[in-house]
């Protein structure tokens, strides 16, 4: 037995528009589906009913996600030519162990464009994302060797007829292995249904 309630309210009615029942927000697969979900799926389910409640269609409000950058030094030597960053604190060992570092840095573009990254890797698993806005602030130096966690979370969400998707704003940041926070960011995307 489910501990899990089903949304419904009686007001069965499929709306041609948005796809959901006008009563309980479900798509009809949820809808069909609900009695062979688990208590986790139906909970899932439950999540993106009052996002889309809210205004949103696509995605759910609270999603977050994360993913682990690992920096030795030849990726970041690597990654500041590619982007042709000659800073030498990206390239010379010598040169940035003399610094107040004490060891190579990574270039501030390397973990802003795998924080960046994430959202196309993520959304892109259900929808068809597009980034708009991004702001970074870089709030301690990376270093050779360094682990960062990096995190995404859905702060705003509401469906936008223009764009034919939903026009999201999320919070995220980047924590090194040491729980230093490196980046704090903020991104505005839509995401639009496949």
């Amino acid at each position: 037995m489910s501990d899990v309630a089903s949304p419904c309210i009686d007001v069965c009615r499929m709306n041609a528009e948005t796809g959901f029942c006008d009563g309980c927000f479900r798509t009809i697969d949820e809808i069909a589906s609900w009695s062979a979900y688990d208590d986790d799926a139906k909970r899932d389910v439950l999540a993106r009913v009052e996002s889309r409640r809210q205004g949103a269609r696509v995605v759910t409000l609270g999603e977050s996600f994360e993913a682990t950058l690992e920096l030795p030094p030849d990726s970041i030597k690597q990654f500041a030519t590619l982007v042709n960053d000659t800073n030498p604190l990206h390239h010379d060992d010598a040169y940035a162990r003399a610094s107040r570092f004490g060891s190579l840095i990574a270039s501030g573009t390397q973990p802003t464009a795998h924080l960046m990254a994430m959202l196309a890797a993520h959304f892109s698993q259900y929808a068809q994302p597009l980034g708009l806005e991004f702001g970074i602030k870089l709030t301690r130096a990376v270093k050779a060797h360094d682990t960062l966690t990096m995190r995404w979370r859905v702060i705003e969400a509401k469906w936008k007829a223009s764009l034919k998707g939903d026009l999201v704003k999320l919070e995220g940041d980047a924590i090194n292995q040491l729980g230093e926070t490196v980046m704090k960011a903020t991104a505005t995307i839509v995401v639009m249904p496949l």
